[in-house]
């Protein structure tokens, strides 16, 4: 990611939250942990807020980018792995439950979330319930359209989506 925002020359701390330590559901030393899943936060900054996805608690949170202070929290149905992304005052995520969200950036409610998976089917994954075709696609949005996908197990089928980014149709 990048922005035109210069840096000051001295920087200090400004605030601080303390979140428990992410602990990562795979331990692949076989590919050198190659799989960066859950290790840290990934924070996205827009509009005056930062936004964080949890694996742990299966949510997202809001914080208020001048004091720290949390604004909202919203519960999605299985874990937030991946980056979240922000485009026109909406938050978008996707979650191991196999669905893409689609929040107000300004209060958290649920503006719409579109089901990436085929059928609700679950299995153990990851230490965790999970979909059977979670929705691991890191969110891209270009003009207005979010492209993402569901599924890691190549035997299950790939599924990738191009969806509306105000409606969520498909």
């Amino acid at each position: 990611a990048s922005t035109p925002e210069q840096l000051p020359e001295k920087l200090f701390l400004q605030w601080e939250v303390v979140y428990s330590p992410r602990i990562p559901v795979w331990d692949d030393p076989l590919n050198q942990n190659l799989m960066q899943f859950d290790r840290v936060f990934e924070p996205v900054a827009a509009d005056g807020k930062l936004y964080i996805g949890f694996n742990d608690q299966d949510k997202v949170v809001a914080l208020d980018l001048e004091t720290g202070k949390e604004l909202w929290h919203f519960y999605a149905d299985g874990p937030v792995r991946l980056p979240l992304a922000a485009y026109d005052g909406n938050i978008y995520f996707t979650g191991d439950d196999g669905y893409c969200y689609c929040l107000n950036g300004s209060t958290g409610s649920l503006k719409w979330k579109v089901m990436l998976a085929p059928m609700k089917n679950k299995l153990l994954g990851n230490q965790r319930l999970i979909s059977m075709w979670p929705a691991r696609g890191g969110i891209v949005i270009k003009d207005g359209i979010i492209y993402t996908a569901s599924s890691i197990f190549p035997m299950m089928g790939t599924f990738i989506y191009a969806l509306d980014a105000r409606s969520g149709r498909v």
